[in-house]
């Protein structure tokens, strides 16, 4: 398979996916069908979906009690070697009402969005992207909703902007005003494919990128993957969290399309207790001397071990997704036809 082969494809499950989604939120938001249908779910259900449009799947897992160290639902890495770019997703879905209740969440303090689009430099690339996915359907949308809309992307300062910053309770939670503009999530991907269309391959793509940061403010979501759109350049390394990930080594771990990656938050906070005892085993890669639970529901997954560095920009936040989709260039090719 070709890389552009591949991201065709991609993309046009996604639109299949878009659709099941529009069925499941109108049929049950409209119809009063009696599905368990939230966020998890349906993210769950996506992924699911496009399983074989990634070449690692890797479950974040933290030792941190608080929700907000999640900064995001999931993410894409694209890239190989020391090129990455990435773009970080939160999900939302629609309720009966209208509304997307959730998204001020926790207790409508906003704080989740502000983590999404604001998180420490420490714990993205260079080139990164927030965004917001949006679960949706008509007539509970209260505006016009295509059915390869189910899923649709939204800059996440768009998000923000029209949010605002009102007294508590009183945020802009309506699907009305926060669907216009946006685009079915498939479509997040039609800048990279335009250009692979033209013949770039995507090593050549994602290196001209990886070292330019986008500005604060853009206005398309196309513009992620236009290389004249950028805020200079930065020479900032790899997360400790994503080397973990994308690092070879020929272990159970690396070879695994599916893994998951235990993160200790505690030495990036400026209280960290005395008696949060960390391990550095041979080579290079930071173990817990804690175990992390284990959920007997699922098969064991094979696992690495990072705790994140001290922070050099004075945050003791974290901001990290739930788990990461990794498409690597190296591997894009061995996928059969």
């Amino acid at each position: 398979m070709t890389e552009l082969q591949f991201f065709e494809r991609m993309q046009k499950a996604m639109t299949t996916q878009a659709e099941d989604v529009w069925d499941m939120v109108h049929h049950s938001r409209t119809l009063g069908y009696r599905l368990r249908l939230g966020e998890v779910t349906a993210t769950e259900h996506s992924f699911f979906r496009l399983r074989e449009f990634w070449t690692k799947r890797v479950y974040i897992v933290t030792n941190e009690p608080d929700e907000l160290a999640t900064g995001a639902d999931w993410e894409w890495l694209i890239g190989h070697q020391d090129d990455w770019v990435q773009i970080r997703v939160q999900a939302k879905i629609l309720n009966r009402n209208g509304r997307f209740a959730e998204l001020g969440h926790p207790h409508s303090t906003g704080q989740q969005l502000e983590r999404l689009i604001n998180p420490d430099p420490a714990d993205v690339l260079c080139r990164w992207l927030p965004l917001y996915v949006f679960y949706a359907a008509e007539p509970a949308a209260g505006i016009a909703v295509a059915r390869n809309a189910g899923c649709s992307a939204q800059l996440a300062t768009h998000v923000r902007d029209r949010y605002g910053k009102p007294p508590a309770g009183r945020a802009t939670l309506k699907a009305d005003a926060h669907l216009p503009g946006s685009i079915p999530w498939a479509s997040v991907f039609d800048g990279l494919v335009s250009q692979l269309r033209a013949g770039k391959s995507l090593a050549e793509i994602v290196a001209a990128l990886a070292n330019r940061p986008l500005p604060a403010v853009i206005n398309r979501i196309d513009d992620f993957w236009d290389v004249n759109i950028s805020d200079g350049t930065c020479d900032r390394g790899l997360p400790s969290y994503v080397r973990q990930i994308v690092r070879r080594e020929g272990d159970d771990f690396d070879d695994a399309p599916v893994a998951r990656l235990e993160v200790n938050t505690t030495a990036r906070g400026r209280d960290r207790a005395p008696n949060d005892r960390v391990t550095r085993p041979v080579g290079n890669e930071m173990r817990l001397a804690r175990s992390f639970d284990e959920d007997d529901s699922y098969a064991p997954l094979p696992s690495r071990s990072v705790v994140l560095e001290p922070s050099d920009h004075d945050r003791a936040q974290i901001s990290l997704p739930s788990f990461v989709s990794v498409i690597d260039i190296d591997r894009v090719d061995s996928f059969s036809d």
